[in-house]
């Protein structure tokens, strides 16, 4: 079974384990949630109060919002120390002076670039299952599906997966960890917000509703845009298309695309197949004889 898990993932893992820097991180990520959760448990609280003089509110109600709240703090946390831990995956191994030692061994470029993500997601994910029992307060009090929280770790994996091959073929492309840092978050940026440019333009200037359909196809790659899907269909029941209605009818294939089950497996899709470009285009940078 030992033979099975890739070697860079084991060495990485290894490496991780006996620094305190990760049980640090892990320390301080576990804080900014738990400040998070207080904050909204004060919200709630407040504004139960207030409600509670005029109707009959029943406060367990407000549970709910720990879930996309702590959710969504928890991905902006994965989107900014995505780029730090995986900046230095190739370029590290450049400065240190390892690649090349790396590259003659038996282990291929393929198998080095999806060892550098895997070690990356990895400890992505146990970030996001540290903060399950935050979120778990939506579910057992709040009357969420716990079925939510299994497309949640899904969806967080899958965006794991496009952002540390994002990282990585950056790291490839850059031989020092800063620009490879800057050169994620500009992608990243283009991907996450750069991306709802054109269709916010579109919306003004275009009264048909099928032509803005057709321009949040371009969302497909987006996790943001899958995240506010899921998390508007978990809490409310409503789905991409009362979402983005625009007030008008589209046809049955928008109609059909645009459900969400069928946005979000699409969009997982996409995102798989963009980090697998992405493993391809580092495995390729990285190859013997390349610069």
């Amino acid at each position: 079974m030992e033979k099975l898990v890739n070697p860079i993932v084991k060495k990485d893992l290894r490496v991780i384990c006996r620094s305190m820097k990760f049980s640090w991180g892990l320390f301080a990520y576990e804080a900014v949630l738990a400040l998070a959760f207080c904050l909204t448990m004060l919200v709630i609280y407040t504004s139960s109060g207030f409600s509670s003089m005029r109707s009959n509110v029943d406060i367990y109600e407000g549970y709910v919002a720990f879930f996309p709240i702590v959710g969504v703090a928890q991905l902006c946390i994965i989107s900014l120390i995505v780029p730090i831990i995986t900046a230095s995956s190739i370029s590290g191994e450049r400065e240190r002076g390892t690649l090349d030692v790396l590259l003659t061994t038996t282990i291929t470029p393929v198998q080095i670039i999806i060892g550098k993500v895997s070690s990356a997601v990895i400890r992505v994910m146990i970030f996001v299952f540290a903060s399950i029992p935050l979120m778990a307060a939506s579910f057992i009090m709040g009357g969420l599906s716990w079925g939510s929280l299994f497309v949640y770790i899904i969806l967080a994996f899958v965006f794991a997966v496009m952002t540390g091959s994002i990282g990585t073929m950056c790291s490839a492309f850059c031989k020092k960890t800063i620009p490879a840092i800057i050169m994620s978050y500009v992608i990243y940026g283009i991907i996450y917000g750069g991306t709802y440019l054109p269709i916010f333009i579109l919306s003004l200037i275009v009264d048909d509703v099928d032509d803005v359909y057709w321009m949040l196809l371009g969302q497909i790659t987006n996790p943001v845009t899958s995240f506010v899907v899921f998390f508007v269909n978990a809490l409310t029941g409503e789905g991409f298309n009362d979402i983005f209605s625009y007030g008008g009818n589209s046809s049955d294939i928008l109609e059909f695309l645009f459900s969400t089950p069928v946005w979000l497996i699409i969009s997982s899709v996409f995102q798989l197949g963009v980090a697998a470009l992405a493993v391809l285009i580092a495995s390729k940078k990285i190859r013997p004889g390349k610069k």
